[in-house]
């Protein structure tokens, strides 16, 4: 991983609204103290990639539901030596957690939302940081069936309103939010929302 890489991303990135500015402002701070930053044995977090996935007109969303937090998350996880950017996580994490092998990147590897997360002690793990960059994929695929089975990783499309319904996180929402605009705008779309 290339902390300059990530620096210069995120000097080029505006937050939207004060929530996701303070995430920003976080997220540049960690990155410059000592340790590394993609390192799950940093005791104050590591830097994590994850992926809105979404229809390509922005009608549903991919979700899984995530058994530790008890709660519908996008795929993502923890970055690993191979990959070259956070936007690699991002596409590995989708693909292994989906089942899904092919994705489109509407807005490249540009970053759509910016969000740092508690993450309760578990096991061994100490409380940490995720310190999450998220980044748009398009996919007309429904994933593995298998994984929506699985009790302990099922996954599920939703609407934008069913996600809202479904409870997720004022992060995600706002994220969620931030997709289907750019990809009605992408699109010309006027698709009805919520």
């Amino acid at each position: 991983m290339n902390r300059e890489a990530l620096r210069d991303a995120l000097s080029a990135y505006a937050a939207a609204g004060p929530e996701e500015a303070e995430s920003l402002a976080r997220i540049r701070r960690f990155l410059e103290a000592p340790g590394d930053p993609f390192d799950r044995r940093n005791p104050e977090g590591h830097v994590t990639g994850s992926a809105v996935v979404a229809r390509p007109n922005g009608s549903g969303f991919l979700l899984v539901w995530h058994r530790k937090l008890s709660r519908w998350l996008q795929p993502g996880g923890h970055t690993e030596e191979a990959d070259p950017s956070v936007f690699s996580t991002a596409l590995r994490e989708a693909a292994e957690e989906t089942g899904i092998g092919s994705f489109e990147a509407p807005l490249g590897p540009d970053i759509l939302d910016v969000d740092v997360h508690a993450i309760p002690a578990h096991g061994q793990d100490a409380a940490h940081s995720h310190f999450d960059l998220r980044f748009l994929l398009t996919t007309a695929a429904d994933g593995d069936p298998a994984a929506s089975e699985d009790p302990t990783r099922p996954m599920r499309w939703m609407t934008p309103a069913q996600a809202f319904s479904a409870g997720v996180d004022a992060s995600l929402a706002r994220a969620l939010d931030k997709a289907w605009e750019r990809l009605a705008a992408l699109a010309g779309s006027q698709a009805a929302r919520r």
